[in-house]
């Protein structure tokens, strides 16, 4: 199921929330919408949803404008940051509530649900929890209980604002690392809205990059961290360091600088202020005069650099790789 959003605007009071959104979503692709707090993405979803109605534009599913539908009426699945599963309600009956939901032509019996529902949990892993109850669950068995509720009703799109949110960070990339998986055995055009970079970049088939409520970048993952199209998606992918060149400056990633002890041609004098190990990685952190922004260096824990190295120490650096915007 293809999703084509053509020309989308939408204002909350003087609000700008969306500006002229087009985008294109390929059927079976699992695209994240990407971006800080505030800058469109959940409202975006809403409207591809039906929860929330364009001011202008267009959603189409599959080549059938579907922007004057009901959400009852799209056929989506939604999942959300919170789980909002039904807490009187066993498990299986949480899974198998949309089904039993359906207009009584279209039900199918108890046998077929049952079957179903026992289908899901084992797709999900968690066949073994159905007649547990939501509060007897851990988180990450929460969501993905919402997730088996929302695949319930074979929606033709699948849709997450923010699924893994709630969750602790361990939780959140087992989690994460899992729906990757399970995307590649349904393989059912999802959207996924997230704020965290590196959930985006894991998971997603594409990002979508947006900002004040318009779309900065699409592409995938390689393609925006590597080839950002401007100063705000090159910060937002991952931490950047800014040298200031005369009148002009240069970004580039802390993994993109060479460090030395001794003086060598094109390295750069500053003063280490920071050294904190992250496990494989150390980081660095240095002053550079004539500069308040301080520049950040990760190398390996063994690198030749670090061999007693202490705070107040010079050090000398050169970006290895930059942007200038």
């Amino acid at each position: 199921m293809s999703i084509e959003i053509k020309q989308v605007n939408k204002r909350f009071g003087t609000f700008q929330a969306l500006r002229d959104i087009d985008l294109n979503i390929h059927s079976g692709e699992l695209v994240a919408l990407l971006g800080p707090s505030g800058c469109g993405k959940t409202t975006l979803l809403r409207i591809i949803a039906g929860l929330e109605t364009p001011d202008t534009g267009s959603i189409v599913f599959h080549g059938e404008d579907v922007s004057a539908r009901d959400v009852r009426d799209r056929n989506v699945g939604f999942v959300f940051q919170h789980y909002a599963l039904f807490r009187h309600m066993t498990v299986f009956d949480n899974v198998a509530f949309g089904l039993r939901m359906k207009p009584r032509r279209e039900r199918p019996s108890e046998t077929a649900i049952a079957a179903k529902v026992h289908e899901l949990l084992g797709l999900v892993q968690l066949d073994w929890l159905a007649d547990r109850y939501p509060e007897q669950l851990s988180g990450g068995q929460r969501q993905r209980i919402a997730l088996a509720r929302a695949l319930a009703v074979e929606p033709k799109v699948l849709l997450l604002d923010e699924p893994f949110g709630a969750l602790d960070a361990k939780v959140r990339k087992e989690l994460r690392r899992w729906l990757a998986r399970l995307h590649e055995e349904v393989h059912l055009t999802s959207v996924f809205v997230t704020h965290d970079q590196e959930e985006a970049m894991e998971v997603a088939d594409r990002i979508v990059v947006m900002n004040k409520g318009v779309i900065e970048q699409v592409g995938a993952p390689g393609e925006v961290y590597d080839k950002p199209a401007s100063d705000f998606v090159y910060h937002f992918l991952g931490d950047a360091n800014r040298l200031h060149v005369g009148e002009d400056h240069l970004l580039f990633r802390p993994h993109e600088v060479s460090l030395s002890r001794q003086a060598i041609a094109d390295h750069r004098p500053a003063e280490v202020r920071d050294i904190r190990p992250l496990g494989a990685i150390t980081r660095v952190t240095l002053k550079v005069s004539g500069q308040d922004e301080p520049i950040e260096a990760e190398v390996t824990k063994d690198h030749a650099s670090l061999a007693g190295l202490l705070r107040g120490e010079t050090l000398y650096f050169r970006p290895n790789a930059g942007l200038r915007p």
